[in-house]
């Protein structure tokens, strides 16, 4: 179905081959043709209840509606991947999604772990290497509520039931905005720190907040990993740059959603 629309909506939606879409998931339905192109890769933060006061709102998923996503996934024929998996194409009729987390929050560690386990999911867990058992420090300086992280522990409990961990740098700054001495020290370091505590190959860095630049991408080559994800919208084909992959955020419904489905069924924008 083709009709004009504003080129303004009040939800969040991106512009694909001038296809209105929403540009996160909270259901499969307005995404599963998006989905058939390529391997989705969903990025999560927090898992469970939301705290009062909370300033980024978006940033949790109830475990209710975590469990929702992977039900839903799993009655579609999804099977759960890896990061690795996105260098190479998902085969025809065989569908595919890597689940990742920013962060380490220990509410991943209590509401998500289970989750995956109970629906035979595996999860990506980038992990922020100088405040491991720490607290989110980053969101502090920016007023939001304090989160626990988690401690080595819970991550090697992760770890155990076939879960994968990454780098998402050593403090979670902002890279674009250091020198490249700096931001190279964030990159390194990290990798150098998760190898070290959990005696494994770091192969797979996520930029924190989706900052990057071809100066960054080339010190995450540099420093030897496989793979890198941002906060671009859009499903992975196997052609893309193993360091500029895309991601898809999950997150609760809109309510500026609710009256709006007839766009998400099919409107097109005028070229």
């Amino acid at each position: 179905m083709t009709g004009t629309v504003r080129k303004t909506f009040a939800f969040p939606h991106r512009v694909l081959n001038g296809w209105v879409t929403l540009s996160y998931f909270y259901e499969l339905g307005p995404l599963r043709d998006l989905f058939s192109q390529g391997t989705p890769v969903l990025m999560y933060h927090k898992i469970g209840k939301r705290p009062s006061g909370a300033r980024m709102k978006g940033l949790y998923v109830s475990s209710q509606l975590f469990g929702e996503h992977l039900s839903q996934l799993r009655a579609a024929s999804f099977r759960s991947a890896s990061v690795s998996d996105l260098k190479t194409p998902a085969a025809p009729g065989s569908p595919r999604v890597v689940v990742t987390f920013d962060d380490g929050f220990t509410n991943v560690h209590e509401n998500a772990l289970p989750l995956l386990s109970q629906h035979q999911f595996q999860g990506m867990l980038y992990l922020v290497s100088n405040l491991i058992g720490k607290m989110n420090q980053w969101d502090l300086r920016e007023g939001e509520v304090p989160e626990k992280l988690m401690e080595v522990s819970q991550i090697k409990e992760w770890m155990a039931q076939g879960n994968e961990i990454g780098s998402h740098s050593f403090s979670h700054a902002r890279l674009t905005r250091l020198s490249l001495r700096d931001a190279r020290e964030e990159i390194v370091t990290s990798k150098k720190q998760l190898e070290d505590t959990f005696q494994k190959p770091m192969h797979h860095f996520c930029y924190p907040y989706g900052d990057f630049n071809s100066s960054v991408r080339d010190l995450v080559i540099e420093a030897g990993y496989s793979t890198a994800t941002t906060t671009q919208f859009g499903v992975n084909t196997g052609v893309e740059s193993p360091w500029e992959l895309k991601r898809i955020m999950a997150r609760y419904k809109s309510r500026s959603l609710k009256n709006l489905k007839l766009v998400l069924n099919g409107f097109r924008l005028n070229s």
